[in-house]
């Protein structure tokens, strides 16, 4: 027997089959694993299972689920319905039993899900309201703590608490004038008098003025006496302003007179140095005309023959000058220098010789060359390997290409020469050359410091032509070679 101070709870049911015939079967109430009634120093657990009678009833007393002594204190009964002719052979679903109702059908509170043969479990109805619990703390003060300045707790502002008039000054003596309906303010209100204009200008009545009566110009007589706003853009001229007077410096101009004019006559006195001196490619015609340098250095060897004459752009001399007994017979490994000037800027692609004999295949194929040479001793052009340039010969003019032309300038110039490979020396070609007298030939005569026209460098044993050389490096040297610039 359960104490009596754990309250109960009948429960019922009726089981039949659709054609009213009482079912067979148990049906099973099965609480949590153990529950603990702390009062009752008691512990439940397991399952209580009834049979159904003849008539296919049970009924059954079970302890109610919501007694406060409970521990867990919320708790339900797992309901197993195990019954005859069922597919399944029943369903299980959850109940829960209340102290208010202390008899229950279990088609009362099994309630089913519409939408599927599932039964969830419901709550009671609700239970007896709890004991007030105790206050709590006093919470924060309000958003407002003052109203200007007031903080009393209740508070009446006045007019001037709000900078304001008192309504009652509204139109009275001494207060603020009101508007009529007519947005007027009444007549009543206003001082005496009326307030009313007496006179303008010493007129009454209707006035109109005009620019008379108030001492003023018309328009027409202010634009003809004074200058409009917009009648003067210019604020300043070259910075200047007032009355301003320009000179030739001030707009970067050259005085007159001062100028050298494109047409017409001018005496011009004193020196003048040109940027770009004055050039023309007509011959002259009279005889204070400018004339280009290469038709004065034409005229002026007139009956004699030239570079030109012969297709060259300059030549160490005339080859018909050429009196030295023997061919040159170069030394291998020597650098010969052979001066040549230019009288005007030429672009120079080849560099020429004569070679009166030569037997031909005993060049070095790689390292005898001809080279041009500036005045300070930079190589500014080269020719391919002599071998296959010097052929086989009794007597003709061998020209040389440069690799790559060579814009030449106006002044003095070497051609390199470098020969290897001939043994003895007289296999080589031959070169054609001035006359000589002992270690340097007349042709070499200059004044000291000036340019060697026929020369060598210092250095021997060389199988190439030098990037460059120092001019120090350069000795006067008998051997006056003919060579020529086209």
């Amino acid at each position: 027997m359960l104490p009596e101070n754990i309250p109960t709870v009948t429960v019922t049911a009726r089981y039949m089959t659709p054609d009213g015939r009482p079912m067979s079967g148990t049906v099973e109430f099965r609480p949590p694993a153990l529950l603990t009634h702390a009062e009752e120093d008691l512990f439940l657990g397991g399952p209580t299972r009834t049979t159904l009678d003849a008539e296919g009833r049970i009924s059954v007393v079970l302890p109610a689920t919501d007694d406060p002594g409970w521990n867990p204190a919320v708790w339900t009964y797992t309901v197993t319905e195990k019954l005859a002719g069922l597919a399944r052979g029943g369903r299980t679903y959850q109940i829960a039993l209340t102290t208010a109702l202390p008899a229950v059908d279990l088609a009362d509170i099994a309630p089913a899900d519409p939408a599927a043969p599932q039964y969830v479990a419901v709550p009671g109805p609700p239970g007896p309201a709890g004991e007030l619990g105790p206050q709590g703390p006093t919470g924060p003060a309000g958003a407002v703590h003052s109203v200007n300045g007031h903080t009393e707790a209740d508070i009446v502002l006045g007019a001037a608490d709000v900078s304001a008039l008192a309504a009652a000054s509204a139109g009275a003596p001494g207060g603020v004038a009101t508007l009529g309906a007519n947005g007027l303010v009444p007549a009543a209100q206003l001082p005496a008098g009326g307030g009313a204009v007496a006179s303008v200008n010493g007129q009454t009545g209707a006035v109109l003025l005009t620019a008379n009566d108030l001492g003023a110009l018309t328009r027409a007589a202010g634009d003809a006496r004074y200058l409009a706003l917009d009648g003067a853009p210019v604020t300043s001229v070259n910075g200047l302003t007032g009355e301003v007077t320009l000179t030739a410096s001030d707009v970067a101009a050259v005085p007159v007179g001062q100028g050298v004019l494109l047409t017409g006559d001018q005496q011009i006195d004193g020196a003048k140095a040109f940027v770009v001196p004055p050039s023309t490619t007509a011959a002259p015609t009279a005889d204070d005309h400018l004339a280009r340098r290469g038709y004065v250095d034409a005229v002026s060897s007139a009956g004699t023959w030239s570079p030109s004459s012969m297709g060259f752009s300059g030549w160490a001399f005339d080859p018909a000058a050429a009196a030295a007994p023997t061919p040159q017979y170069c030394i291998s490994g020597w650098v010969y220098l052979i001066g040549i000037p230019l009288h005007a800027p030429t672009t120079v692609k080849n560099l020429v010789f004569y070679v009166p004999g030569y037997v031909g295949g005993t060049l070095s194929t790689t390292s005898s060359y001809a080279g041009l040479y500036t005045d300070a001793g930079a190589r500014v052009g080269l020719t391919a390997g002599l071998s296959t340039l010097i052929p086989k010969t009794e007597g003709t003019t061998v020209v040389c290409p440069l690799s790559v032309p060579y814009a030449a300038k106006a002044g003095n110039y070497w051609i390199g020469l470098v020969v290897n490979g001939p043994s003895p020396n007289t296999n080589g070609p031959a070169f054609s050359r001035g006359a000589h007298v002992g270690e340097a030939p007349g042709g070499s005569a200059r004044m000291p410091g000036a340019f060697i026209r026929h020369g060598r460098l210092s250095t021997t044993g060389q199988t190439s032509l030098p990037t460059s050389f120092p001019i120090g490096n350069v000795v006067a040297d008998s051997n006056a070679i003919w060579a020529a610039l086209s």
